[in-house]
């Protein structure tokens, strides 16, 4: 009797680890980054507002490359206007900062993490002519988590003179179509991608 009660109470603790190995949650993830009080007065003292954002992202070892992508909506589609090429990264974790007014004029990109820390940008005279317009954005708020190849939208920005802006999630990055509804006159997005192949082996 003693044997049949230890055979069962080991298949129950089996099952159980099973079930807890498939509810665990995702240990690959972006997320907006906790800022603690320290940091939080130092950007309060640079005057960081709600155009600079921070995301802290956690993946496994086999990360190769990162790429972080800007487009704009044209005829419905999604365009590249910088990014594209990818960079090296090999640490499990980091912090990423953007920074921007409006995505039409620039932005600017800051990556942290044991191994990688840098930062690069790009400012242009926009060929938009946006004076005057005003601009809703969205921004990713919740943990995402991470697939190895594919995007994960963090800001959809909405530039028009329009009175009203009808403002999506940043999941709505897959249905441009959904802002070819209203005729914005620009719609701009930023994601970022994570890979396990190395940065020659990346396609747009």
């Amino acid at each position: 009797m003693k044997r049949i009660w230890t055979l069962l109470l080991c298949m129950v603790l089996i099952f159980s680890l099973s079930a807890c190995a498939e509810n665990k949650p995702s240990q690959m993830y972006i997320e907006k980054a906790q800022l603690t009080k320290e940091e939080e007065n130092i950007a309060e003292l640079l005057g960081l507002n709600q155009e600079h954002l921070l995301y802290d992202f956690s993946i496994d070892d086999t990360v190769k490359s990162m790429q972080i992508n800007t487009y704009e909506l044209i005829d419905g589609e999604w365009h590249i206007v910088a990014g594209g090429g990818g960079q090296t990264f090999e640490d499990s974790e980091g912090r990423l900062a953007l920074g921007f007014d409006n995505i039409a004029d620039g932005l600017r990109i800051a990556t942290q993490s044991e191994h990688n820390n840098g930062s690069t940008s790009y400012f242009k005279e926009s060929k938009n002519d946006i004076a005057g317009m005003g601009y809703a954005t969205s921004t990713l708020t919740d943990k995402r988590e991470i697939v190895y190849d594919q995007e994960i939208p963090l800001v959809v920005q909405i530039i028009t003179s329009k009175n009203e802006v009808h403002s999506y999630m940043v999941d709505y990055f897959f249905q441009p179509e959904e802002y070819e509804k209203y005729d914005y006159e620009y719609v701009y997005a930023i994601t970022i991608l994570f890979s396990q192949k190395e940065v020659n082996e990346l396609t747009n």
